[in-house]
């Protein structure tokens, strides 16, 4: 049984006054076209915002990541500097984990002005809390080389 669709072309020229072919909805091969572009962009659409916030999991993940780069790599403290604000080495260490997107973390010491920062992002209702105490090794130029020991607990401070 043939119906006059089949034979439409499955491309037709635009009539909207430029020269483009698109699809001809007059014909199966063409609808179906059109309904498959459809659900890729609304599906595509769909994956950009999912992958656009944290999820707790991510989060977690990344938090315990970074803790451990932390942990591992010494940093350098000048002998005048009582203390390091360390909010954005925490930030750009779980940024380098390449968990969850690359944006909407907030990494904010605690009132007491000690080494204790509460971690959130955007995206979850999570929090983290990470302790850092800096562990000294002798001065050498005015600079001292400070091991990190950091320590994470999955709550807010």
């Amino acid at each position: 049984m043939s119906t006059d669709n089949e034979h439409e072309p499955v491309f037709v020229r635009s009539t909207w006054g430029t020269n483009r072919y698109v699809y001809n909805p007059n014909n199966p091969a063409g609808l179906a076209l059109i309904v498959l572009s459809l659900l890729f962009a609304a599906g595509a659409m769909y994956s950009l915002r999912s992958s656009s916030k944290w999820s707790d999991g991510e989060l977690r993940q990344a938090v315990r990541q970074a803790a451990g780069t932390l942990d591992a790599a010494p940093t350098y403290k000048s002998e005048w500097t009582d203390h390091v604000d360390y909010s954005q080495h925490i930030e750009d260490a779980i940024e380098k984990t390449g968990k969850g997107p690359s944006f909407g973390i907030q990494a904010s010491q605690t009132v007491d002005g000690g080494n204790v920062y509460e971690i959130t992002a955007d995206g979850t209702d999570a929090a983290h809390c990470m302790t850092i105490t800096e562990v000294p090794e002798p001065l050498v130029n005015h600079y001292r080389t400070v091991h990190l020991a950091v320590s994470v607990e999955d709550r807010a401070c």
